[in-house]
């Protein structure tokens, strides 16, 4: 049996760095949506929330402040369901969310969930949300069955749902193996536009057939990330900084990389680490050419033996006998400082492909599709994320400014490579406008 949560707990090695970084206006935020073929039933959705929680203990939790280090602490409080924010992503509070660090909401037919990255990753709350739509669409009367890819209210807890991973792996190495420069980058190109005035996100959803895609996808030779990362880097160019070119810095995603397969784990906590994938807007901006870059930095950053000596890098790091005992407010000041100046100057966006989430046959009946999104801030106000479900690909752009022009490109090269797309938006630049 897995230990219990109701007493404290720490958290995970990557975990730590993000209430740092929280501000006013910014904090690491993601929202996994599944979107039902009929309307959602406020009532009944409370209702399996609240069976729902009981099965995941790690969610269980309410973030505290000690002495060095943040912490989780046991939440009793009432989990509750609310009515989507027309603000998309908002910050998670204490008063906002009743201390938890993830939030449920609802709107015409789709069920909503944002997690603040301190508790999990994307992986992680996929269980979650699994389970919460699966004891759903039970509680109104479907009938479904979990074929083993579905964390059930009756399966056990295991202590590896639990497992902080990267202290699992972590292997004690000489100062000379850190990764220290792999994981911080070089200087990237940062994207530019006028920043929305009120608070929240733009979000434009883009659905295209997964057979469709990755058909295209195999006549290139390449994986859907490769292709629409190359896309991506492709729209940053020509609407920033085709016309303006001078003494650019390299296009660079952020792409994170899943670590489950890779080192065998099944935490339900945040282990990922990333990939810097960096394009010379002088020299590289071709789409076959852009794809092979993809591929070959992707390649490079999945080798095991590199990704345990990163692992060993941030974990070492919390391990330094001098960074453990700095009182916590001195911790948020450096890290606040680091990342403004020296971490976020290294990255132009994120582009994070969460992959199939994985669901019954049985439940595909009933769900139309599902969307990813990832938080923008000021720095870096643009962001893409895609996620494939009931065979549909959702490719969302998540951003802090108002022009849409790398989006506009971006799908205008889709529908020239024969991919037929439909696209909703929330309208934010023109609600801002008003």
């Amino acid at each position: 049996m897995a230990k219990s949560l109701e007493t404290w707990s720490k958290l995970d090695n990557s975990a730590k760095i993000y209430p740092m970084l929280v501000s006013k206006k910014s904090q690491n935020i993601f929202r996994l949506s599944v979107n039902l073929k009929q309307e959602v039933d406020k009532d009944i959705l409370q209702n399996a929330l609240s069976l729902t929680i009981g099965r995941f203990p790690g969610f269980q939790v309410r973030l505290m402040k000690g002495v060095f280090w943040y912490y989780f602490d046991h939440n009793a409080s009432k989990l509750t369901v609310y009515p989507l924010d027309p603000v998309a992503i908002k910050k998670i509070t204490d008063k906002n969310c009743n201390g938890y660090c993830f939030r449920v909401s609802y709107f015409k037919n789709q069920i909503v969930c944002d997690f603040f990255h301190a508790i999990c990753d994307a992986t992680g709350a996929a269980e979650f949300v699994k389970s919460l739509v699966y004891t759903y669409l039970n509680l109104m009367g479907h009938d479904i069955y979990s074929d083993q890819k579905i964390l059930t209210l009756g399966s056990p807890v295991t202590a590896e749902e639990l497992e902080d991973s990267f202290l699992k792996n972590y292997k004690r190495v000489p100062l000379s193996k850190l990764k220290v420069k792999a994981l911080q980058g070089s200087k990237a190109y940062h994207i530019n536009g006028i920043l929305f005035d009120n608070p929240g996100n733009g979000v434009i959803h883009m659905y295209c057939d997964v057979k469709k895609l990755l058909d295209v996808c195999h006549a290139k030779g390449c994986t859907m990330t490769e292709y629409l990362g190359a896309n991506f880097i492709l729209s940053i160019y020509e609407s920033q900084v085709k016309d303006k070119l001078q003494n650019a810095n390299d296009i660079q995603l952020f792409v994170p990389i899943n670590l489950r397969k890779i080192f065998g784990s099944k935490t339900l906590r945040n282990f990922s680490l990333f990939s810097r994938v960096g394009a010379d807007p002088y020299n590289d901006m071709d789409m076959d050419k852009l794809i092979q870059i993809m591929h070959e930095n992707l390649k490079r950053d999945m080798d095991k033996d590199l990704l345990k000596d990163k692992i060993s890098t941030t974990v070492w790091a919390e391990k330094f006998f001098l960074v453990r005992f700095i009182p916590l407010f001195l911790k948020k000041m450096f890290f606040s400082f680091s990342n403004t100046f020296f971490g976020k100057s290294k990255k132009t966006a994120t582009l994070s492909n969460f992959g199939v989430l994985d669901i019954p046959q049985s439940m595909q009946q009933h769900i139309e599709s599902a969307s990813f999104s990832i938080s923008s801030n000021a720095t870096t106000p643009l962001s893409l994320s895609i996620i494939s479900c009931s065979g549909k690909v959702c490719i969302t752009f998540t951003r802090r400014i108002t022009d849409t022009q790398i989006e506009r490109l971006f799908a205008k090269r889709l529908t020239e490579d024969g991919i037929e797309v439909s696209v909703t938006s929330n309208f934010w630049e023109v609600d801002n406008a008003l």
